[in-house]
């Protein structure tokens, strides 16, 4: 006999990924579009290198606002509702950037712009633990955490062969109203087989998830993943070329081979943990040892050590995060009645963490030395050993012992 809250299996959970996967693409590709244009934007915009940072920042600003609600919301009203009107608010703001010509305007376009990937990401274990078994979600979650990178890898590559921006602009509208069709076509919030969920009042779901401590902790355990991920992105290129002599151009190479060892992280990661069995003993060791990679790697030598060292450095913190993201729906006290509040949280801090850590901890903390600053952002990861000791174990082990102890009780 299945466990309660276990998902009907359907071939049909693979389109569920997919179209997920097109949504989480869009925001991230709409974000990096902007870097290959800033020397147009600047100008054109009339705006500062701070003002332009802050453009940067745009979709995450918004989802420290929205993914709570989003989640909350979803409880209520279902993923595929919620997600779709942040996908039609996307669309305005992909398409309509070319059309302002001053900073607040554009602010807001590329707030509107990412807030379909923070309303999907808050929602991704409810979404995701609807369709598959418990014990596949971390790597399901690790599947679509690739799409955000293959977005900013794919805005950055192609966005300068548009011949101006506002066709590059138009040109992701576009895209994004392609995968707002789809996703109303294609996208289902569980199986037709699957018992629907009772209807709470809104608060009642948020109420639920707020209390869990377990919730609380892996948000924080996100947070620290974020904000390190975010301090090694925003200061490896610069410090590279400053420090260590590099060129420019090397520089970025060297720099995007983390975004490629997090892209294998984030798949691979929660498959090796599923494997051993353990989720804390996994979380623990990828954490300490991506910790010593993030504060070695830059200083290797130039060549084959310092590539190895980078690509570990981005893997092995990618390979922690869907394991948190993923936790909801793991939680005996949340499961999949309240895994978009709970997820809402963790996904909140999350995007603090990415916000918070590197703009007002460690940049002012270490100044211009890059020994400190790379030490800081090592010490933020090992920090997430703290919550993940007091979390239960959710491993593939322990969901194995506990599907057999629900069929024993219920025979």
């Amino acid at each position: 006999m299945k466990e309660p809250g276990t998902p009907v299996l359907s071939s049909y959970r693979w389109v569920i990924v997919a179209v997920s996967m097109l949504a989480g693409f869009i925001g991230s590709y709409a974000q990096f579009q902007l870097p290959p244009l800033a020397y147009r934007l600047i100008p054109s915009l009339h705006i500062s290198t701070a003002q332009f940072a802050a453009l940067m920042g745009g979709p995450m600003t918004g989802s420290v606002f929205i993914c709570l609600l989003g989640g909350t919301l979803a409880d209520r009203y279902g993923v595929k509702n919620v997600v779709t009107v942040g996908l039609v608010l996307a669309v305005i703001g992909c398409t309509f950037r070319y059309a302002v010509t001053s900073f607040s305007p554009f602010l807001f376009l590329t707030i509107l712009a990412g807030l379909a990937s923070g309303l999907l990401t808050a929602n991704l274990s409810k979404l995701f633990g609807a369709w598959f078994p418990p014990q596949q979600i971390g790597t399901v979650m690790g599947l679509f955490m690739v799409s955000p990178l293959l977005g900013s890898f794919a805005g950055t590559a192609t966005t300068a062969l548009f011949p101006s921006a506002n066709r590059a602009f138009i040109f992701s509208g576009v895209v994004c109203l392609i995968i707002l069709i789809l996703w109303l076509i294609l996208a289902k919030d569980k199986p037709k087989e699957a018992p629907d969920r009772p209807v709470l009042p809104v608060t009642r779901y948020l109420a639920q998830a707020v209390r869990s401590r377990n919730v609380w902790l892996a948000g924080l355990g996100s947070f620290f993943v974020m904000g390190e991920i975010m301090t090694v992105g925003d200061f490896l290129p610069k410090v590279l070329h400053d420090l260590r002599g590099i060129s420019p151009v090397q520089a970025g190479f060297y720099g995007s081979l983390v975004t490629l060892g997090a892209a294998f992280g984030c798949l691979l990661g929660p498959m090796i943990c599923n494997r051993i069995g353990v989720m804390k003993l996994f979380v623990v060791i990828a954490t300490l040892l991506g910790a010593a990679g993030v504060f070695w790697s830059w200083q290797m030598p130039v060549g084959p050590a310092m590539a190895i060292g980078l690509i570990l450095a981005g893997f092995l913190p990618a390979g922690v995060g869907p394991l948190l993201l993923s936790l909801p729906m793991l939680l005996p006290e949340i499961g999949p009645v309240n895994a978009g509040s709970a997820g809402g949280i963790i996904a909140t801090l999350q995007v603090l963490g990415g916000v918070v850590i590197p703009t007002f901890i460690v940049a002012p903390l270490a100044g211009p030395n890059a020994h400190v600053l790379f030490g800081l952002a090592a010490v933020c990861l090992a920090l997430i050993v703290i919550p993940a000791l007091f979390l239960p174990e959710l491993g593939s082990k322990a969901l194995a012992a506990r599907t057999v102890r629900s069929a024993v009780a219920s025979r």
